[in-house]
């Protein structure tokens, strides 16, 4: 994988390095799980959050209401648990899908739904984009794409400097490329769609400058970053969701075009595809959709916030 020349070598004291030390090992411990046990202790850690009304469980039911998002035969607080069980599983398995053996993190993902759209949908030599919300484990990704090509994707340095050395190692994991979330990494986006190459972006994320969209029926502020990419590339942008399985352990990846609004020349028009692309990714499962994190946390001039 390409490291990424943005990131400065950063001397830990002793401090530090015991933490890091320590906090690697617990990773480790938890990746090594098997895949039903994690998720068994991931249900069990979303019964604790929906229990203790805690801040996750309180932003997942003012982001379902607020959106009036239900699912057939559910009502409300049960979508709000699963929700939250969806959420501890996660957190559990990710240790694995960031430390694990590629191959037995690949295994995982028990059947694929519509990957031809990842050859059919451009030309040779073109550029796209894969928009992969926070639904099920986005995070698969990375173990499914390692089989085709390599990617590039943006990341958030973390902040605490005892955490940089294990990132160092997670994003190695996979073989992909990514870059920071500065004008260098955005650059390399570009110039990676020029190239030919598959880039992947989180579109459901608040970013630091954006436009208010349509999302949900609520307007939230949203990245333009995608939509420029297409405006100014060509790249074509299909979706990705790995939907976690009912019955087993295990997901279901599932890759579908993207709303073909994206493709407009109008950036709100382009912006509002996007956003429209992430709620039929939704529509696959609601409970699976990472409900807790404060999407519309930025909101419109003269107006209430939601939060």
């Amino acid at each position: 994988m390409t490291q990424s020349s943005e990131e400065p070598n950063v001397v830990l004291g002793w401090k530090e390095r015991v933490a890091a030390i320590l906090f690697e090992q617990l990773l480790l411990g938890a990746a090594r799980l098997p895949l039903g046990v994690s998720q068994k202790l991931g249900r069990g850690l979303g019964n604790l959050l929906y229990w203790l009304d805690s801040r996750a469980a309180r932003v997942t039911a003012i982001n379902l209401d607020a959106c009036q998002v239900m699912t057939p035969g559910v009502d409300r607080d049960q979508l709000i648990r699963q929700s939250l069980r969806h959420t501890g599983q996660t957190m559990m398995e990710t240790p694995a899908v960031w430390l694990g053996e590629r191959q037995r993190i690949r295994s995982w993902i028990t059947a694929v739904e519509n990957d031809c759209v990842l050859d059919a949908t451009r030309e040779p030599g073109q550029g796209m984009i894969i928009v992969l919300p926070h639904f099920g484990n986005w995070e698969l990704l990375n173990a499914y794409y390692a089989d085709r090509e390599s990617l590039t994707a943006l990341y958030h340095p973390p902040t605490q400097a005892f955490l940089q050395p294990i990132m160092a190692k997670v994003r190695e994991n996979n073989g992909h490329e990514l870059v920071p979330t500065n004008k260098r990494g955005i650059a390399r986006l570009y110039r990676s769609l020029a190239e030919g190459r598959v880039i992947v972006i989180l579109p459901d994320q608040v970013p630091a400058s954006g436009d208010f969209v349509d999302f949900f029926g609520l307007p939230a502020f949203t990245d333009r970053l995608i939509s420029r990419l297409v405006q100014k590339t060509g790249a074509k942008v299909v979706s990705s969701i790995f939907i976690r399985n009912a019955d087993h352990p295990g997901f279901t990846a599932r890759f579908a075009e993207a709303d073909q609004a994206v493709y407009s020349s109008d950036l709100k028009v382009s912006m509002r595809g996007v956003n429209r692309t992430v709620e039929d990714c939704v529509a696959a499962d609601p409970a699976q959709y990472q409900w807790e994190y404060k999407r519309f946390r930025v909101s419109p001039p003269d107006t209430t916030p939601l939060y």
